[in-house]
C-alpha cells in the first residue's frame, strides 16, 4: 500500500518507516507539543503534515487533499497567548473565559483573511485559497503550497542586499497583485519582505492578508496590526486615514531594505527626527531616479507620497520623471489643480452661489479702454510671472485694459515711491504696505472694491472701517501666529528666531503662517505645529499682508479699472497663485483658505480660530512684538 510522507508528501511504499525521499520517520510527533500531530484529518479530507511556519495569530502546515490528491498548506488560527491544544491534541481551548470576546474577534477576522485572498485565487501574484472553515474550536485556511523562499530570506542569504533590477523584477509582482486589490479598494496593509514569497521558477507571490481591510474614505476606528520600519505614521493610530498611499509606503520600505539592507526607521520616529538616510548615501551606486522614487513612496506626509501603485511602478521603471521631495514641495506651491477642483465642486452645485468671490459677483460694470501703471516690490523676474497668473482672469476679461508692470528691487521701492509722492507721480495702483502719511495722503478711498466683493466672505474685511479708518489701503492676506514645537531637540528655549528653530537650537518659536513653507522645507520631519499654545484668551494674533492702494490721477477709467484689478487679487484666482500655491502667508478669502488647510495638513486646527484673530490696530502689518511676548510668556 501506498501512503504520503508527512514531510516531503512525496508517496512511497508503507512496508518502509523512513521516507526514501527526505528521511522523514514516520511516526514522528510534532516539533512543538502545541502543533497539530501529522497525519491528523481535517473535514475528512485534508491530511495535516508536518509545520513549516508559526506566527503569533496561527500555525501552517504541510498538507495533502485526499480528495483532489494535491500538495497544500493549510493555516490553522492559533493565537499564542490566548489558547492552548486540549488533550485530545485537536481541539482549542481558552486560557481564561475572559478572553471569549478577544478569540472570537480574532477568528473573525481570520476567516474573512481567507475570504479575502479566496477572491483573488486566479491573480498569478496572490496565493491561492481554495477552502476555508471551521473546525476544533478554530479556523483553517486551505491554500497552495508555495515552494521557495521569502524575499526576506532572499536579502539575506545574498549578503544582506539585492541588486536594483532582481529587486524591481520581484516588486512588479507585488505591484500587480496591489493594483487588483486596489481597484476593490482593499488594502493589504502588511507588506513587507515576510509576505513576498518568492518561489521556485521565480514567480512572485503576495501571502498573508490578516490585516486586509476595505478602504473607506471615511475615518474609522481600525485594529493596529503592523511592522515596525515598514508601517507609515497613519498605520499608527486607531482612526487613522488610510488609502493605497498607505501600502506604498510599505513597498517602498521593503524597495530600500532590499536594496541597501538596512530596514528603515520607525515612521513615527521619523516623524519626531528624521534621521532615515536616503538610499545613495548608503550605496552610491543606486540610481538617482530609484532614489528620488523611494523617499517620494516613503514621505511621511501622504499627500507627498504616489498616490497609486502605478505611478511607483513608472518611477522605478524610469518611465516617469520624480523629483526630490524637496523640489516636489516647492512644485506643489505652485500647481494650478485647486481652481479646477473648486470650480469643478462649484458646477456641481449648480444654482447656488460660487464658494470664491470672483465667480459669485460678475462684474457688471463695463470698465473703460485704458492703460494702467502698477508697482510691486520684488527681487526677481518670479514676482513679475505671479503678478500676471494673478490677474489672468482679469486680463481675459478685460482684454482692453493694459497693465503695464515695473517689479521695483525690494530695497529701493518705499524710496521710490515717496519721491513719486512729492512729485505728484505715484502709480495707479501699487502694494502700499509700508508707506508713511506722505503716500498714503495721495490715494484714493476703496469703498467701490465693496461693491462687487462681498466682505463676509473675507477674514477681518467686515471690520475693514474700523482697520483702516481713511479707507485707502486693502489687505489681501493675513499672517496668523502659532507655535512650532521643535521635536528633535530638548534644548531650552533660547530665542525666537527662524533660523534658531530650523537650526534645532531652541525648542519652541512663536511665527506666522507666513513662515511655515521656509519651516517645512527646512525643517520638516522634526516639528509639530501646536496652535493652542499660541492663544491667548483663546484668540489668535494676526496681521495683514501686502496691502494695495490706487493712485490719485484724476483719472476715472484709470482709478475704476486699478480698483477692479484689488477684487480680483482679492477672488480665487489672485489668492490661490499668490498664497496656496507660492505660500506667501494664509488667504484672506475663506474659501480659498479652506483648500489652503487641505493641502498644508498641519494647520487644519488653524480653521477653529480664524473668526477670533485679534489685529494690533497699532500695528497692522507687523506681530514679531505679539509672537516675542507670547514666546516669553509660555512657560506662564
Amino acid at each position: 500500500m501506498k501512503l504520503h510522507c508527512m514531510s516531503c508528501m512525496h508517496e512511497y511504499d508503507d512496508r518502509y518507516d523512513i521516507c526514501p525521499y527526505c528521511g522523514y520517520v514516520r511516526g514522528t510527533k510534532a516539533k512543538e507539543i502545541y502543533h497539530l500531530q501529522p497525519e491528523t484529518i481535517l473535514k475528512g479530507r485534508y491530511i495535516v503534515g508536518v509545520a513549516v511556519g508559526s506566527g503569533g495569530f496561527g500555525i501552517t502546515y504541510k498538507a495533502w487533499d485526499a480528495q483532489l490528491e494535491k500538495l497544500i498548506a493549510i493555516k490553522e488560527f492559533f493565537p499564542s497567548g490566548l489558547v492552548n491544544r486540549s488533550q485530545d491534541g485537536v481541539q482549542i481551548k481558552l486560557y481564561s473565559s475572559k478572553n471569549t470576546e478577544e478569540y472570537n474577534n480574532g477568528l473573525k477576522r481570520f476567516l474573512e483573511e481567507g475570504k479575502t485572498a479566496a477572491k483573488y485565487s486566479t491573480h498569478p501574484n496572490i496565493v491561492n485559497v481554495f477552502d476555508i472553515f471551521q473546525e476544533n474550536n478554530t479556523g483553517y485556511m486551505v491554500m497552495e503550497f508555495l515552494e521557495g523562499m521569502s524575499l526576506k530570506e532572499c536579502i539575506l542569504s545574498n549578503d544582506g542586499a539585492l541588486d536594483v533590477d532582481t529587486t524591481i523584477e520581484v516588486l512588479l509582482g507585488v505591484i500587480s497583485a496591489l493594483k487588483a486589490l486596489h481597484k476593490d479598494k482593499i488594502l493589504h496593509r502588511d507588506i513587507s519582505p515576510d509576505n513576498i514569497f518568492v518561489c521556485v521558477g521565480n514567480k512572485v507571490k503576495l501571502i498573508d492578508f490578516g490585516a486586509a481591510r476595505i478602504n473607506r474614505d471615511e475615518e474609522k476606528t481600525l485594529t493596529i496590526q503592523l511592522k515596525p520600519g515598514y508601517a507609515p505614521p497613519e498605520q499608527y493610530r486607531n482612526k487613522g486615514k488610510l488609502g493605497n498611499y498607505t501600502d506604498i509606503y510599505a513597498l517602498g520600505a521593503t524597495m530600500y531594505f532590499a536594496i541597501t539592507g538596512q530596514l528603515p526607521p520607525e515612521s513615527v520616529d521619523r516623524a519626531i527626527e528624521d534621521t532615515m538616510l536616503e538610499p545613495t548615501q548608503i550605496n552610491p551606486d543606486i540610481p538617482e531616479y530609484i532614489n528620488n522614487s523611494l523617499m517620494t513612496a516613503m514621505a511621511l506626509t501622504p499627500e507627498l507620497r504616489f498616490q497609486n501603485v502605478a505611478q511607483f511602478e513608472d518611477a522605478i521603471l524610469h518611465q516617469k520623471r520624480v523629483v526630490s521631495l524637496k523640489a516636489e514641495l516647492k512644485r506643489r506651491k505652485r500647481r494650478r489643480a485647486l481652481i479646477a477642483g473648486v470650480i469643478a465642486s462649484v458646477v456641481l452645485v449648480g444654482g447656488l452661489m460660487s464658494m470664491f468671490i470672483y465667480n459669485k459677483f460678475k462684474f457688471d460694470a463695463t470698465l473703460e479702454a485704458t492703460t494702467i501703471e502698477v508697482w510691486i516690490p520684488g527681487d526677481s523676474q518670479s514676482e513679475n510671472n505671479i503678478f500676471t497668473q494673478r490677474i489672468q482672469n482679469f486680463s481675459t476679461d478685460y482684454p482692453h485694459i493694459e497693465i503695464q508692470l515695473e517689479v521695483i528691487p525690494a530695497s529701493e521701492y518705499y524710496d521710490r515711491l515717496n519721491t513719486a509722492a512729492d512729485d505728484g507721480q505715484l502709480p495707479d495702483l501699487f502694494v502700499s504696505t509700508y508707506a508713511g502719511d506722505n503716500v498714503l495722503k495721495h490715494t484714493e478711498e476703496l469703498d467701490d472694491v465693496f461693491k462687487v466683493i462681498d466682505e463676509e466672505q473675507l477674514y477681518l474685511l467686515e471690520d475693514y472701517k474700523d482697520y483702516f479708518p481713511n479707507k485707502n489701503q486693502m489687505p489681501t492676506g493675513i499672517d496668523v501666529a502659532i507655535c512650532y514645537e521643535n521635536t528633535a531637540e530638548t534644548q531650552d528655549k533660547k530665542t525666537n528666531d527662524v533660523d534658531d528653530f530650523c537650526q534645532g537650537t531652541n525648542a519652541y518659536l512663536i511665527a506666522g503662517t507666513a513662515d511655515y513653507d521656509e519651516i517645512q522645507l527646512s525643517y520638516g520631519g522634526k516639528y509639530k505645529i501646536d496652535i493652542p499654545m499660541a492663544c491667548t484668551d483663546k484668540t489668535l494674533s494676526a496681521c495683514f499682508l501686502e496691502t494695495w492702494s490706487v493712485g490719485s490721477s484724476r483719472n476715472e477709467a484709470k482709478e475704476s479699472a486699478a480698483k477692479r484689478v484689488i477684487a480680483y487679487l482679492l477672488g480665487d484666482m489672485g489668492q490661490d497663485v499668490y498664497y496656496v500655491q507660492n505660500g506667501n502667508g494664509t488667504p484672506i478669502n475663506k474659501a480659498c483658505f479652506s483648500e489652503y488647510i487641505k493641502i498644508n495638513w498641519e494647520l487644519k486646527e488653524l480653521e477653529k480660530y480664524m473668526d477670533a484673530l485679534v489685529i494690533d490696530e497699532s500695528n497692522l502689518f507687523d506681530m514679531s512684538k505679539q509672537c516675542d511676548e507670547i514666546y516669553e510668556n509660555l512657560d506662564k
